[in-house]
């Protein structure tokens, strides 16, 4: 394994998924009728990890650390987790704040929003918190430090500049909401891999470019505090690029049977890092037109293939997703697979 653990931290905690008939993004005034779906919804640290423990178990520990309520939820949260494959020593519970919530809107398209609590257990991540716990575990070059959304700002850029002194890999996803945020705290110039989707990379670029050039313009904008880093960019239906040693590569889109894109890249993130554990590269030097046109063997086509698995799942989380499906699916489509990419999934398993 080119790692032998991953660290990470973000929100823990469940959720609720509405269906909205209409198409239009909803009204600052507006009152509107949606549909609450029996989906289940999870909060974005569990979506994301879910995807690398599974790929990763026995191999590869993964540690989440995080707050949850001292509530049936919370309790809930920390049992899935384990029986996951996680270590969750280092996910705390709180008598006086409840496990985070996130509230999800889906429309006609496919397309969602989300809402999560702020006033919640993932709050008391504080910095002094996570760096605790990172100590407890232990940081070197050999570990990936991941920062997911839904725990304070200031936690995360810790947890960043912590990583960094350690020499580990250092992983970063960013909202739109708080891009300005970690530009100000100087964050970005101790990520070694920023991951984000088209509109979160335009809130950093601070510019309405979209797909590739894009993400020049956020490489360009990035590479002057910053020149080794490199950018995972998710593009929905378009489907991925991503940005290392100044050269840009699309992922094509597994084309799928589209139940619920919420979730989808997280999946993606989450089987990227697996692949990255393994020792897979961010990228294979060729863009092809269509997904497996040409030998599979980065990282972000693992990814890909568990995003494109996530959204024909109505729960956020697709818990079939496994080596084993992985497999069948690359079996059934005859792509043909690099050694290392075959190595890695025959190990996962």
């Amino acid at each position: 394994m080119e790692f032998d653990k991953i660290i990470a931290t973000g929100g823990i905690g469940t959720g609720m998924l509405f269906l909205s008939d209409r198409q239009e993004t909803l009204g600052r005034s507006e009152s509107r009728l949606v549909t609450l779906s029996p989906a289940k919804d999870y909060c974005k640290q569990q979506i994301v990890l879910y995807y690398t423990a599974s790929l990763l178990k026995n191999t590869v520990p993964v540690y989440p650390i995080g707050y949850v309520g001292n509530d049936k939820s919370g309790s809930a949260s920390i049992e899935e987790m384990r029986l996951q494959g996680m270590d969750v020593k280092y996910i705390s519970q709180s008598p006086d704040f409840p496990t985070t919530i996130s509230i999800c809107l889906q429309y006609p398209d496919k397309e969602t929003c989300n809402f999560t609590v702020d006033n919640s257990a993932s709050g008391l991540v504080t910095p002094e918190y996570i760096v605790s716990a990172m100590e407890k575990i232990g940081v070197d070059e050999k570990t990936i430090v991941c920062a997911i959304p839904e725990v304070p700002i200031a936690s995360r850029a810790a947890m960043m500049r912590a990583g960094k002194r350690k020499g580990a890999l250092t992983i970063l996803s960013v909202p739109a909401s708080e891009a300005h945020e970690f530009e100000k705290l100087s964050v970005y110039e101790y990520v070694d891999i920023l991951a984000v989707n088209m509109e979160e990379a335009q809130a950093v670029a601070g510019s309405s470019k979209v797909n590739e050039k894009l993400i020049i313009k956020l490489a360009d904008k990035l590479g002057k505090v910053n020149p080794g880093i490199s950018i995972l960019m998710t593009c929905g239906r378009e489907g991925a690029y991503t940005f290392v040693d100044e050269t840009v590569e699309k992922i094509p889109p597994l084309h799928a049977n589209t139940l619920n894109t919420t979730g989808a890249g997280d999946a993606f993130l989450g089987g990227t890092l697996a692949g990255i554990a393994c020792g897979m590269k961010l990228q294979k030097g060729h863009n092809d037109l269509a997904f497996g046109d040409t030998t599979l063997v980065s990282a972000p086509e693992l990814g890909t293939i568990c995003a494109g698995m996530a959204v024909e799942c109505e729960d956020s989380i697709a818990f079939h997703v496994s080596p084993f499906t992985i497999q069948d699916m690359i079996h059934k489509k005859e792509w043909a697979i690099g050694k290392l990419f075959m190595e890695c999934i025959g190990r996962l398993q």
